[in-house]
Parts: C-alpha cells; sequence; structure tokens
C-alpha cells in the first residue's frame, strides 16, 4: 500500500523530531524529510513532491505564511498548520486558511510544545483527510479579494429572513467566496457556525466583515438578530437564536463540536421557518445534517455543497443521505442560489424585494 508522504516544516528541531514521530506512528505516513524554514520547505516540496506538509508559521529566513503563498502557487497541495494559538498567530492563522491552507492543529502549549503528544491523534487525522482531498486542493484557486470600502447603515429592526450557514474544515476561503457574493438587505440576517477555537473566531468575523459586503459581529449572547447583519458563533459556544430573535450562546456537552451546526439550524427550524434558507458546507463529520432536514420538514429551503467543491466531503454528504438538501450546488452558485430564494421567500410573505 502506498504511504502518504508528508514534510514536516518547523524551526524548531524538537518538535520536527515530535512531529516525525507522530506521524510515522501510523502505518500509512512516512515522513519523507523535514525543513527548518519557508526557503527550505519551498525547495524540498519541488525535489520531493510530498503528499502533504505540515507548516509552522514563526519561522526564521522565511515564514510560513510566506511560505504557503508560494507553495499554493508553484506547487500547489494540502498543508496542514501546526502552530501555537497566541492572540498574535490567530488572525495570521485565519489569512493562511483563506490563502489555501486545508486546516490547522494548536500546538498545546506554546511555539515548542513538550506536550505534542496530546494532539498526536489529531495531527495524524487531519494529514489523512489532506490526503483524501489534495485533487480538490491542486486545483482549487483563490478567489480574487477586495476590502470592503463602505459599510452599510448600522440602524436596522430585527430580521425576518435568516440565511443559516454551517461549515467545518475548508471554510473560511469557502465561506468568504460565497459570502462576497450575497446580497445585504434591511430584512435578512446571516447566522454562522464555523467548527474553530475561541481564537480564531473573532479574526474570522473581522474577515467576513472586511471581505464580504456584510457587517459581521462575533454574537454575543442577548444580541438582537437585527437584519442586514451577520452573526458568527464564537468558538467554544453553542449558538441558537430564540424566539424573540435575540442570540443565545451555552453549553452542551452532549454535543461533539462546539459550537455545533445542529444546534443553530434546531432553533432557526424552530423560529424562522418557512422565511429561512439553510445552508451545509464542507466539513468532516455529520454536524448540521439532521438540522438541516429539521429545517426541510418545517418548510424552509435548504442546500448542500457538492462534492465538486467540498474540500471535505463529510457534512455535505451525511445532508445528502438522508435527504435533508433540496439543492446540492457547487460553492460557486450557491451565492445565486441564496439570493435567488430569498427574494422568493419575501414575495410569497410580503417582504421587501
Amino acid at each position: 500500500m502506498k504511504k502518504i508522504k508528508v514534510l514536516v516544516v518547523d524551526d524548531s528541531a524538537f518538535m520536527r523530531k515530535a512531529l516525525r514521530e507522530i506521524l510515522e506512528s501510523d502505518p500509512q505516513i512516512e515522513v519523507v524529510d523535514t525543513a527548518r524554514n519557508g526557503k527550505e520547505a519551498l525547495d524540498k516540496v519541488a525535489q520531493l513532491k510530498p503528499d502533504v506538509v505540515t507548516l509552522d508559521i514563526n519561522m526564521p529566513v522565511m515564514d510560513g505564511k510566506e511560505a504557503l503563498k508560494l507553495i499554493m502557487e508553484t506547487n500547489p497541495l494540502p498543508v496542514v498548520i501546526v502552530s501555537s494559538l497566541t492572540t498574535d498567530e490567530a488572525p495570521i492563522t485565519m489569512e493562511l486558511l483563506d490563502l489555501g491552507a486545508f486546516d490547522y492543529v494548536p500546538k498545546p502549549s506554546g511555539t515548542i510544545s513538550l506536550d505534542i503528544h496530546k494532539v498526536a491523534e489529531e495531527i495524524v487525522a487531519k494529514v489523512k483527510e489532506a490526503y483524501r482531498a489534495r485533487h480538490r486542493i491542486s486545483s482549487r484557486k483563490p478567489s480574487p479579494r477586495a476590502l470592503k470600502t463602505s459599510f452599510q447603515p448600522t440602524k436596522r429592526g430585527l430580521a425576518e429572513y435568516i440565511v443559516a450557514i454551517g461549515i467545518s474544515t475548508g471554510g473560511p476561503a469557502t465561506l468568504i467566496d460565497i459570502l462576497q457574493d450575497c446580497e445585504v438587505d434591511e430584512e435578512t440576517a446571516y447566522l454562522v457556525v464555523q467548527h474553530m477555537p475561541p481564537q480564531f473566531t473573532p479574526s474570522l468575523a473581522k474577515r467576513l466583515s472586511e471581505y464580504t459586503p456584510i457587517d459581521f459581529f462575533h454574537a454575543s449572547h442577548g444580541q438582537a438578530v437585527l437584519g442586514g447583519h451577520g452573526y458568527l458563533a464564537p468558538g467554544g459556544w453553542h449558538m441558537k437564536v430564540t424566539p424573540d430573535k435575540k442570540i443565545k450562546l451555552f453549553k452542551d456537552d452532549s454535543y461533539i463540536y462546539y459550537p455545533s451546526v445542529d444546534v443553530l439550524f434546531d432553533s432557526v427550524a424552530e423560529v424562522y421557518c418557512p422565511n429561512a434558507v439553510g445552508v451545509l458546507l464542507t466539513g468532516i463529520g455529520r454536524d448540521g445534517a439532521e438540522g438541516l432536514l429539521k429545517m426541510k420538514q418545517r418548510g424552509c429551503i435548504t442546500i448542500a455543497e457538492s462534492e465538486e467543491t467540498a474540500v471535505v466531503y463529510g457534512m455535505p454528504a451525511a445532508a445528502k443521505e438522508i435527504g435533508a438538501a433540496m439543492e446540492i450546488l457547487p460553492a460557486y452558485r450557491i451565492a445565486s442560489a441564496i439570493k435567488r430564494h430569498i427574494r422568493r421567500i419575501k414575495e410569497r410573505s410580503g417582504g421587501r424585494v
């Protein structure tokens, strides 16, 4: 059986050795070499042609951000970020995900994590998922990004219509690609759950505000759901919408993911259907499939991303399997579908079109 060839990139000799041991503990993985910085990584990617790269961010000579840009331009392949989650590094990691990094694994205790074994299982799993997605990674071209130059007025009433989106692995870039082509109107709000640690979600909310026409909040408990705005669930908290159209954040150990897409979709089904659109995008596992089915059963429009564009065809596949998705579309057709369905829902219910 062909082994997955991995290049490990980290400026710490300890981390390079530890990551090699973790990865090669799996019989399906072979670490073909290591690199101490981004420049070495570029040379070894061209020479060795690995299947997957694990990449640190802060390194001398050439950092992870510059290395990733050049890898994706010259030899696009799956890159898993393995780095610390400091306040400074979280925004940079968000940029790397937007540039095409497959996923990230946080080092448990900083740049040189003596306890890296705590995330050994996650590292191996994400390298394997990255390998399975390698053909989609190599063919994907990042969409052009433009900073928003003007912001919408902030005085809005409570949202009458909802677009609810759930997403996981491969999410930030896909999310921005879709939302940058969506419309803002004073009656519709966007509610988003992205599987992501708490250190990252403030940076993602900021990027969504900067690169899409929608003004996004990093959602807070008790916040009113206003038309014309977006609300991103904070990492580590479940987010639902209450009957009085406010955000409720809470903990519940019965769910695998924090935040859970199913929690959001279930609440939208209860409060907003049929005046809502549910969208389930790329990601590992089954989170969101049952919630999307509930939205469909309550009369909402439901959409799942197709295998053609999903970086990881897990969550959308689960929705398709149980018949939860009314439409199965590639990512590049989802924004136009959202706009079309919101207009039809408004026409039906007497809203402003």
